[in-house]
């Protein structure tokens, strides 16, 4: 009975029939590389397009220094905060003065009134 099957099955696979699988295997196979060739050129080509980009980023500071440039604008930032903080901190000194000295001021204004006795 085996035998009887793989010779039933050897003679499926003979001529027209085993021809057009193996046909259209190799198209698929065909269809396959292609695919992949265009998916090669594409990466070869946006690689390049990355490439010129960052060029034409990079030619777009100083001596094409991007991290020099960042250096800058961050001391200069930290240089604003200090401006400001600077500020914040004199305007806070001048009113706590000035509050005390206003206080110090009605201090000695009642004091005096205090002195001069009743009216």
């Amino acid at each position: 009975m085996e035998r009887r099957l793989f010779q039933e099955a050897s003679a499926r696979w003979e001529g027209d029939e085993r021809r057009r699988n193996q046909d259209v295997l190799f198209e698929l196979i065909q269809q396959q590389n292609a695919k992949l060739d265009n998916l090669a050129d594409f990466v070869r080509t946006s690689a390049a397009d990355q490439s010129q980009r960052l060029d034409s980023l990079a030619s777009g500071f100083p001596d094409g220094d991007p991290i020099g440039h960042r250096r800058y604008h961050e001391a200069e930032i930290k240089r604003i905060e200090a401006r400001a903080e600077f500020w914040s901190k004199l305007r806070l000194s001048v009113t706590q003065w000035g509050l005390v000295g206003f206080i110090g001021w009605v201090l000695v204004s009642l004091w005096h009134e205090f002195l001069k006795g009743p009216k």
